[in-house]
């Protein structure tokens, strides 16, 4: 598989990432961050500064190395706000071009828009709304229409580490700066009443914050979903706080980021005011994700992220990796009248379902629960994540209400604990019947008939039938309030 790379040069950091493929499910296999502020004191003296460019060459060089030694071919260089925008800028990319044998794209603000949109629309395909970005020296915002597209495109320079002075103050006035730009944004009134997709460090320190006050379940900020009270309370509050105050947060939030939180949050606070949001929604996914995104073939880019990073995970870590198609047909006569989503995550466990059999027998339903909300499963909310998560618990013999479970029950409705003791115990049954194989789910079948629920084996299969499939049969049964039977065909 051929890999890709980018290589991020942004007004705060300079980043590699490396992805394993360009499959739509993106794995990373390299991830490197270097802090070298070429944002800093742009706009007090309108360049970028010498130390600062010195140590973007430094690391620069260093991943061109790395790009060669993993044999890297296909990747993209792209510089945005800080280079763009100074003096200088093209005068430091004649260095990169000479000293590190890279050749950089320098991106307009509108193109960051739609780049970064696209990053959204990698993990969130069915993404509306409005994604904002906020790097260290501008703000991109772009509308998401909900067919995978980018329709619309601004960018304000107006990023918070741009407003920073060359002996890290904040220069005079910066909130009035901001108030105009955002003023300036002319979007029609159809905009309003939409998600807002945050997309950046700052916020993302943001939601952090949020998720440890609020003592939330997960600590994965992707996809991390504020109503619009939430949003506005939290920026409201931290936009007024002084640096001393946010230091209570340096055990989860770095002093960098500190020092530019309170505008992060002003800003935030200001657009969706402005854009009257209805909810905030935290992506992870971004410019560079965009970049891997619009680079995959189109039929690729066509696939559900959900259901393609279910698929790897089953090859990688499964016995039967091409199960889980076989298993969701064999359990469909339990859920004849299903919506599209609920269909669409019980697939994605039925695909999951065999990939904790190779942990310890004592530990193998903790192992997927795990696995599942630590992971980064892409098309999926926190709500969607535990559902699936639930399911494959309760497929390895846990049960609800105990002491694993207690925290994603919390994101959950009782309608999706029940769905999830289903389908949870219907893949139970199955991989019981089947052994990890077509002819054994060709051996019987389920079926629903007036207030029972029957499981059909074919005569010369009939030892298939032990105290085990009885069992799993009859808790089945009970989660549907149908009576159990087994009837010989």
């Amino acid at each position: 598989m051929e890999k890709f790379a980018v290589v991020d040069i942004g007004s705060n950091s300079v980043r590699l990432v490396v992805y394993e493929s360009l499959k739509r499910a993106p794995y990373v296999i390299f991830n490197e961050k270097i802090l070298c502020g070429l944002g800093r004191g742009l706009f007090e003296t309108g360049n970028m500064q010498d130390d600062s460019m010195t140590s973007a060459i430094g690391s620069l060089k260093r991943f061109q190395v790395m790009l060669d030694k993993m044999d890297v071919e296909n990747y993209r260089v792209v510089a945005t706000s800080a280079v763009r925008e100074a003096e200088n800028g093209d005068e430091f990319v004649r260095r990169i071009k000479k000293e590190c044998k890279l050749d950089v794209s320098v991106i307009s603000g509108e193109e960051e828009a739609r780049l970064s949109g696209l990053g959204v629309l990698c993990a969130l395909p069915r993404a509306t709304g409005i994604m904002g970005d906020l790097g260290g020296g501008s703000l991109e915002l772009a509308r998401l229409s909900g067919d995978a597209e980018v329709v619309e495109k601004v960018s304000f320079a107006i990023g918070p580490l741009k407003y920073q002075s060359l002996d890290g103050q904040t220069v005079s006035s910066p909130k009035a700066d901001i108030d105009r730009a955002i003023a300036s944004l002319d979007w029609k009134s159809d905009h309003k009443q939409e998600n807002f997709y945050a997309v950046g460090g700052s916020w993302r320190a943001l939601a952090k914050i949020h998720i440890m006050e609020k003592g939330y379940a997960l600590n994965n900020v992707h996809h991390y979903t504020m109503s619009r009270e939430e949003a506005l309370e939290l920026t409201e509050r931290l936009s007024n706080m002084h640096y001393v105050e946010l230091n209570r947060y340096r055990t989860h939030i770095s002093s960098r980021r500190l020092k530019v939180l309170a505008l992060s949050a002003y800003i935030l606070n200001r657009l969706i005011k402005k854009l009257k949001s209805k909810r905030l929604i935290v992506s992870g996914y971004g410019l560079r994700e965009g970049l891997l995104y619009e680079s995959m073939e189109p039929e690729v880019r066509a696939q559900d992220p959900l259901i393609a990073a279910c698929h790897d995970i089953a090859v990688n870590n499964g016995r039967f990796s091409e199960h889980g198609k076989r298993l969701q047909k064999w359990i469909d006569p339990l859920f004849p009248d299903e919506d599209f989503e609920p269909n669409r995550l019980r697939f994605a466990a039925a695909v999951l379902s065999d990939v904790g059999w190779r942990g310890h027998p004592e530990y193998r339903s903790e192992k997927v629960l795990y696995e599942v909300l630590h992971g980064r499963l892409l098309g999926v909310n926190h709500r969607g994540a535990a559902f699936i998560g639930l399911t494959l618990y309760i497929c390895y013999g846990g049960k609800t209400g105990e002491k694993d479970t207690a925290k994603v029950e919390t994101l959950l409705r009782d309608t999706d604990i029940l769905y999830a003791n289903q389908v949870g115990l219907a893949l139970r049954l199955a991989q019981r019947i089947s052994g990890g194989t077509a002819k054994g789910l060709k051996s019987a079948t389920l079926d629903v008939s007036g207030e029972k629920l029957f499981l059909n084996i074919r005569e010369k299969d009939e030892a298939m039938v032990n105290e085990v499939v009885m069992e799993r049969l009859a808790k089945l049964a009970r989660e549907f309030e149908l009576k159990e039977e087994v009837r010989i065909i």
